[in-house]
C-alpha cells in the first residue's frame, strides 16, 4: 500500500489491467493501483458539480454514519462531504447537516495543525496510511494541513518542496514542519512542531518527542531517531 483515499475523495482512472485500475488522486495527484471492484464511475457533469460544490470535512478521528446502504458506515478524519453526494449516489441517503463537519478555511490556520495532530496521539504507524487506524508521517501531516487550509502533497520528500524555508529552530513556531533525511540526503520523515522544542510525528505510533538542532530525540530509548534537515512554514 502506498496511500489511501478518504471518504468523498475523487480520482481519475489512468489505465486498466485486468481487475486493476491505475488511478490519480484529485486531492494531491498521487498515483496507485486499486481493485476495479473498489471503483465507481461518475459522469463528467457529476464530477464537475461535486468538485465545485461547497465541501465540509470531518474534524473527528472516527465517526459512524447512518446511510441507506449501511447503518454503521465508519468514516475517518478529513473525509469529505457535500449535499451533491446524495445527488450522485441517491442510494447513499446521508442526512445533512452532519455533526462534527467543518468548512475548508479560506486561509491557512497554523494553530489548527497542532490541535488536529494531537487527536491522532497513539495511532499506530502504517506505511501509506491516512487514518487513525494506521497512518504514516506524511499522511498525518497532509490530513492535518488539509483541514487547516493547506493542500500538501503526499510524501515527505514532496512536502519538503512546499512553503517557506526556516533556517533555525529558534525561528520556528507551532504548526511549522520539520523534515529529516537519511545518510544519502533523501528526505524520509516529517513532523509538526508544537513549540517548546517538541514535535508530534508518526514513528511506530503518533507520538510527541523532543527536537533540537541535531534531530528528534526519543526519551523512551534515550537516543536520536531522525536527523534534522530543515524546517518549512506553510
Amino acid at each position: 500500500m502506498v496511500s489511501q483515499l478518504l471518504f468523498g475523495e475523487t480520482y481519475k482512472v489512468l489505465d486498466q489491467k485486468k481487475k486493476w485500475h491505475l488511478i490519480q488522486s484529485d486531492c494531491d495527484g498521487y498515483e496507485g493501483w486499486i481493485d476495479t471492484a473498489q471503483s465507481t464511475t461518475i459522469s463528467a457533469s457529476q464530477w464537475n458539480s461535486y468538485t465545485k460544490a461547497s465541501h465540509l470535512f470531518l474534524s473527528k478521528p472516527v465517526k459512524a454514519l447512518s446511510t441507506n446502504d449501511n447503518p454503521n458506515q465508519v468514516v475517518g478524519f478529513g473525509s469529505t462531504f457535500c449535499t451533491e453526494l446524495n445527488t450522485i449516489f441517491p442510494k447513499l441517503g446521508l442526512e445533512f447537516p452532519i455533526n462534527d463537519l467543518v468548512e475548508f478555511p479560506s486561509s491557512f490556520e497554523a494553530d489548527n495543525m497542532t490541535v488536529y495532530a494531537k487527536m491522532w496521539l497513539g495511532s499506530t504507524y502504517l506505511w501509506g496510511g491516512k487514518s487513525v487506524f494506521g497512518v504514516d508521517c506524511s499522511g498525518l501531516v497532509q490530513v492535518c494541513a488539509k483541514l487547516s487550509g493547506y493542500k500538501l502533497l503526499r510524501d515527505a520528500s514532496m512536502q519538503a518542496t512546499q512553503g517557506k524555508i526556516i533556517d533555525f529552530l529558534e525561528e520556528t513556531k507551532a504548526g511549522d514542519l520539520a523534515f529529516f533525511d537519511n545518510e544519502e540526503g533523501t528526505i524520509i520523515h516529517v513532523g509538526i512542531l508544537l513549540g517548546d522544542q517538541k514535535i508530534i510525528h508518526a514513528s511506530g505510533k503518533v507520538r510527541i518527542d523532543i527536537i533540537d538542532h541535531h534531530g528528534i530525540y526519543n526519551t523512551d530509548i534515550q537516543k536520536y531517531t531522525h536527523k534534522l534537515r530543515f524546517f518549512r512554514r506553510l
